[in-house]
């Protein structure tokens, strides 16, 4: 499991992607390729605070859980997936990068996380 998650996100670097994680609904990193100033643990946490709260609030309109979310800032944007119940799949990407290619491999990386949770 852990070989082919790295390989996933090892892909994404590839294809323009600045970082990614595979995290636990507690925030807990399963497996990363974040730049090394980023404080894991406060990325995983937020990451699954972000999730939580579009998961409570899509249940409140009841339309069911939250396939992806979207956090567009000036520098760039950080993607937020929901490949299974208790995963989360985050991609950081920079301004530059055209998100219909990337949000193919962010989709085959997301089928990679759900076949082997």
């Amino acid at each position: 499991m852990a070989k082919e998650f790295e390989k996933a996100l090892e892909n994404l670097k590839r294809k323009g992607v600045y970082g990614s994680a595979i995290i636990d609904r507690e925030g807990g990193i399963l497996k990363s390729d974040l730049p090394s100033e980023v404080h894991e643990e406060t990325f995983g946490i937020m990451c699954a605070t972000i999730m939580g709260a579009s998961n409570s609030a899509n249940s409140e309109l009841e339309r069911g859980s939250v396939k992806r979310i979207i956090v567009d800032s000036k520098e760039g944007k950080i993607i937020l997936s929901n490949p299974g119940e208790n995963i989360i799949f985050s991609v950081v990407v920079d301004t530059s990068e055209r998100l219909g290619v990337l949000f193919e491999e962010i989709n085959k990386t997301v089928e990679i996380i759900k076949e082997n949770i």
